[in-house]
């Protein structure tokens, strides 16, 4: 993809709709899993690669990749998104828990779990959460997910190994007490 960035930086037009190709998927990905209107996400998109065709000049494959960049960019477009609705705190809205129908989890664990791994990550810290989610929801390596959130990579490493820790020390303890009610 850094290739395809410099091109379009000299001005290749096709290189920009190979880009644009390469990038839609995981940036949709990315925008869709964290906001609940299909309309507003893909406007959302939209915005994204208007700004990556403003700011190509910008781009510097040598100090990440056109990938991270651009979830960086999406990221900030929905913290954008979330300050124009009235009520929302940005950070939890642009972290939301996704609830994207059939992935990788739900077909390993069944629905009650899988509930359960949600209401744990809810109850994280919104950064926490946006850690987790570009590091496992959205496979993003370390090093990227540092640069998406302006983070050193030792401290991505540091936190997720922490929320990892700490998400397996809630489910060796069990059910949450609100979930024990419910089983009666």
């Amino acid at each position: 993809m850094s290739r395809l960035a410099v091109r379009s930086q000299r001005g290749d037009r096709e290189a920009f709709r190979d880009l644009y190709r390469a990038l839609y998927d995981p940036v949709s990905r990315y925008v869709h899993r964290r906001v609940a209107s299909k309309a507003d996400a893909e406007d959302i998109v939209g915005q994204v690669f208007f700004r990556l065709l403003e700011s190509l000049e910008r781009i510097d494959p040598r100090r990440g990749s056109v990938l991270s960049y651009a979830l960086f960019m999406a990221r900030n477009a929905l913290v954008d998104h979330v300050r124009g609705r009235a009520g929302q705190v940005p950070e939890e809205a642009a972290a939301a828990v996704p609830d994207s129908g059939v992935g990788p989890l739900e077909r390993l664990m069944g629905q009650e779990d899988v509930e359960r791994v949600r209401r744990e990550l809810a109850r994280l810290p919104a950064e926490t959460r946006e850690l987790l989610m570009l590091r496992f929801g959205d496979g993003l390596r370390f090093a990227e997910v540092a640069q998406v959130m302006g983070l050193s990579e030792a401290a991505v490493r540091q936190r997720t190994s922490r929320a990892v820790r700490e998400l397996r020390a809630r489910w060796d303890a069990g059910p949450a007490r609100g979930e024990l009610a419910n089983d009666g």
